[in-house]
């Protein structure tokens, strides 16, 4: 393990203006998709299951998460990316998927009416109350009880696999393999100490699988530490992580060794930050401060202080849109006292077109150009 290895790991601000605005997606359209991706986060946060079971399957390298509350349960390969999608009608210890099905069929169809809709099916080897049908993308194994359709199982291609290699990589991050050296303990199924690079970097914990799994600490000859939860040799759940070298410490929720859900970020120069984040980035909403000089409360997007908010200073406030942490659009800028206040178009943080404001009580008309008050002539 290279110092860059780790500065690449553990930098935070890095930019992340690659990361896609999430859309609503259907599960198969996710298939690929890292576990971290932003589709994926959007997916599974309007699921109702709060807290999914979960299993790992070391003989199959999946791990699999169950949504029963949902019908479906989900598996992510070795690389944790989307890789087979369940979906259940009653049954199974899971209530009814609800939700739109491929190709428009619905729960309790026969097969010759979902052929109409899919084409004509292939027959499933030694199971004579299954079909399956392979696309570009997937292939659907349908399963039927009482010659109605009760279960469907879609897995990705290889070629989908392959198509998405470039989102796995950009979500790649410090993994705790078993390929160190045992200092002490059970690093199999039991609590035990694993070095690397000749003491470079440790872990000290549970172990589950042969992976650092459960509580645990991570430390580094770069002075970066993690304690928290780890899953699957990732740090994943509740954490707290300190870098000596960027000079900042975090404490909230990881998922595939990066920031992920809420947490909260303080810095040696007094720079703060708590709320939403995403593959380390925030992103969501939060609020941003800079000891008392700039307070930013608001929805951020790939670590800028994009979309609806607030800024305060010690001059007053702005309250509207903002892009990369300028007004942006429509805003309203008040002094503290509030005895001025105006309304209008910004560009850039510039004022920019016609104003309405309130002086002293007073309303008037102002317009700006280039955040320069144009006076009428007369």
């Amino acid at each position: 393990m290279t110092q860059n290895h780790f500065i690449k790991i553990f930098a935070l601000l890095i930019s992340f203006n690659w990361l896609p605005q999430a859309k609503a997606q259907s599960p198969e359209q996710l298939l690929g998709q890292p576990y971290i991706s932003l589709e994926t986060k959007q997916f599974l946060s309007s699921l109702n299951t709060t807290k999914p079971t979960e299993e790992f399957l070391p003989y199959l390298r999946l791990y699999k998460q169950n949504y029963a509350e949902d019908g479906m349960a989900l598996e992510f390969n070795s690389d944790i990316a989307l890789y087979r999608i369940m979906l259940y009608d009653s049954g199974y210890a899971y209530k009814q998927y609800k939700r739109a099905l491929p190709f428009g069929i619905s729960w309790g169809m026969r097969l010759p009416a979902i052929e109409e809709l899919t084409g004509i099916h292939d027959p499933m080897p030694n199971n004579e109350f299954a079909t399956k049908l392979s696309t570009a993308d997937y292939q659907i194994e349908f399963y039927f009880t009482n010659k109605k359709l009760a279960h469907l199982r879609i897995t990705a291609t290889i070629e989908r696999l392959k198509n998405n290699a470039v989102i796995l990589k950009q979500a790649n991050a410090t993994r705790l393999l078993p390929n160190g050296v045992v200092k002490e303990g059970d690093v199999i199924d039991g609590e035990g100490t694993m070095i690397w690079g000749n003491g470079a970097a440790a872990y000290q914990g549970e172990w589950s699988y042969g992976l650092p799994h459960g509580r645990g600490q991570y430390i580094d000859t770069f002075g970066n530490k993690y304690e928290g939860d780890f899953k699957l040799g990732f740090f994943w759940g509740q954490g707290k992580f300190y870098s000596k070298a960027y000079g900042y410490s975090h404490s909230g929720s990881y998922a595939m060794s990066k920031k992920h859900g809420e947490g909260r970020i303080q810095y040696a120069n007094g720079v703060k930050y708590q709320g939403d984040w995403a593959q380390d980035a925030m992103h969501g909403y939060g609020l941003y401060t800079m000891g008392n000089r700039y307070k930013y409360k608001g929805q951020v997007q790939a670590n800028q202080l994009t979309g609806q908010g607030t800024v305060e200073t010690p001059e007053g406030t702005i309250t509207g849109s903002f892009k990369n942490g300028k007004p942006h659009g429509v805003c309203t800028q008040a002094t503290k006292d509030n005895l001025q206040q105006i309304t209008g178009p910004f560009v850039n943080g510039k004022k920019n077109g016609t104003f309405k404001a309130i002086i002293l009580g007073e309303e008037r008309t102002i317009i700006y150009e280039n955040d320069v008050e144009v006076v009428p002539q007369r």
